[in-house]
């Protein structure tokens, strides 16, 4: 039974992200996380790594490659510490980190702020996305903090980009610091399909519903799991 939850919970989370640019880690990892917590952070990176490939071949032509130099640059410290916290951190901390992450994401992704996306911007928001993706498997929010102006599809594509490069870095990472094991390949493989069929099911949200109202439907999702994640994990540390 738990199999056919994650799975739904992956479907429904890759099709926000091929439906706006992010949202597979923001919104599944936390609830993931109530029932596997085992699994990550490798399960979404490796599922993100198709996902962002796909995206990125559906929507290359809105790419602002120049922002995927900056902030792919920015990625490897950033994806460095993050690989030391998955090898050194116990998975209670892990996965308050987590839900930390996904708290800060929304309030980020609510409030009006926008820096940019020059190099700068790019930069630091491509080393958070690196720390935070590798350790949490959520690095989708820096980014769409710098690319909030743009529209959707140079969103999209971007993001696509910068995802691709980036989850193969924390990919690499994790595997040399033995974070990832054949058990996080298997289960990727097993959920692979579920992450397609929301992929392409983000192809009809794109043509005939409103992007935005799913996105903060599968939020509000997001922040229970990530609440129920802290109060559990606070229980154990207590």
């Amino acid at each position: 039974m738990e199999l056919v939850v994650i799975g739904v919970i992956l479907m429904i989370a890759a099709c926000v992200q091929g439906s706006i640019g992010f949202g597979l880690g923001m919104l599944a990892a936390p609830l993931i996380a109530l029932i596997r917590p085992d699994l990550l952070p490798a399960l979404i990176l490796l599922l993100a790594l198709v996902l962002s490939s796909a995206t990125l071949i559906r929507d290359r032509g809105g790419v602002e490659w120049r922002v995927v130099l900056w902030t792919s640059i920015g990625r490897l410290p950033g994806s460095l510490l993050g690989a030391t916290a998955v090898a050194f951190l116990p998975l209670t901390g892990l996965s308050l980190a987590l839900a930390t992450a996904v708290i800060l994401g929304i309030v980020s992704s609510l409030v009006g702020w926008r820096p940019g996306h020059g190099p700068r911007a790019s930069l630091v928001a491509g080393a958070a996305s690196g720390l935070l993706g590798t350790s949490t498997s959520i690095g989708g929010p820096p980014l769409s903090i710098i690319l909030r102006d743009l529209a959707v599809e140079k969103i999209r594509g971007t993001m696509g980009a910068a995802f691709v490069i980036g989850s193969t870095l924390s990919i690499t990472l994790l595997s040399l610091s033995g974070s990832l094991t054949f058990e996080h390949l298997k289960a990727a493989v097993l959920f692979l399909p579920a992450v397609v069929i929301g992929f392409l099911l983000s192809g009809v949200v794109n043509r005939h519903l409103n992007s935005q109202a799913l996105y903060f439907g599968a939020v509000g999702l997001s922040l229970l799991g990530a609440v129920v994640v802290i109060l559990r994990s606070l229980g154990q540390l207590l």
